[in-house]
C-alpha cells in the first residue's frame, strides 16, 4: 500500500473521537459547548481532505472542498434553529447547496448505461421520498415548497452516487453511495423529528448517521483514482 492510500486511514479514530464528543455534548445539553464541538466535525473533514485531496486535481478537489464548506456552513445555522425558523431555513439552503455540489461531483464519473439497477435504484428512492414527504406535510406549513425540492435534490445527490458503479473502483462506490444513504436517514430522522414526532435518542441518530456519511463520502472520493 503506498503512503498517499495509508495516510488517510490515520485521521478516523481523530475524527471518531470528535464525533462521540459531540454526541456527549449534545446527549447532556450543553449547547454552550456544542458551539465547538459541532462545527469541529466537517472542520476537521475540510482539513483532512484539503490536505490528501490535492493530487485529485480540478475539478474535483475545488468541488468537494466546496460540498464539505456548505455542509459545515449548514451545522452551523441549524444549530440556532430553535431561535428563529430563519436559522433553519437559512441550515436547508446551505444543505440543499452541499447536495447539489455533491451530485455534480458524482454526475462527473457516471457510468453511460442506464441498466436496470439504475432504473430499481430511481424507483427505490423516489417511493421513498414521497412516503417520507406525506408523512410530515401536515407539519411543515410554509416550508412545503422548500421541503420538496430539497428531497428532490438528496435524493438526485443519492441517484448520482450510484450512477458511479463501474467507472470508479468498488471500494470508492460502496463508500460513496453507502455515505448518500447515511446522509437520507440523518435527513429523515431530522425531519420527522422536528415536523411530526418525537424521536427518542434523535441527537445520537441524526449526528451518527451525518458524520458517517460525511466521512464515507470523503474517503471514497479521495480513493476514487486509486487502481
Amino acid at each position: 500500500m503506498s503512503k498517499a492510500n495509508r495516510k488517510p486511514i490515520y485521521f478516523l479514530p481523530i475524527f471518531t473521537l470528535l464525533v462521540l464528543i459531540d454526541l456527549y455534548v449534545g446527549s447532556i445539553g450543553d449547547d454552550v459547548m456544542r458551539h465547538f464541538t459541532k462545527p469541529l466535525i466537517l472542520f476537521s473533514l475540510f482539513v483532512y481532505f484539503a490536505i490528501n485531496g490535492r493530487r485529485l486535481g480540478k475539478p474535483t478537489y475545488p468541488l468537494m472542498l466546496t460540498a464539505l464548506f456548505f455542509s459545515w456552513l449548514g451545522d452551523a445555522f441549524l444549530m440556532y434553529d430553535g431561535i428563529s425558523s430563519n436559522y433553519f431555513v437559512a441550515g436547508l439552503l446551505s444543505f440543499l447547496l452541499a447536495h447539489v455540489v455533491y451530485a455534480i461531483l458524482f454526475f462527473r464519473k457516471r457510468n453511460m448505461p442506464f441498466s436496470r439497477a439504475f432504473w430499481f435504484v430511481l424507483t427505490l428512492l423516489v417511493l421513498y421520498g414521497a412516503f417520507l414527504f406525506f408523512q410530515i406535510q401536515a407539519g411543515l406549513g410554509a416550508l412545503k415548497i422548500p421541503v420538496i425540492f430539497y428531497v428532490a435534490i438528496i435524493l438526485l445527490m443519492a441517484l448520482a452516487a450510484f450512477g458511479r458503479k463501474g467507472s470508479v473502483p468498488q471500494y470508492s462506490f460502496n463508500l460513496v453511495f453507502w455515505g448518500a444513504l447515511f446522509f437520507i436517514a440523518s435527513d429523515s430522522i431530522l425531519a420527522i423529528n422536528k415536523f411530526l414526532i418525537d424521536v427518542p435518542y434523535s441527537h445520537l441518530l441524526i449526528m451518527g448517521t451525518y458524520a458517517t456519511a460525511q466521512y464515507l463520502i470523503t474517503r471514497g472520493i479521495l480513493v476514487q483514482e486509486n487502481p
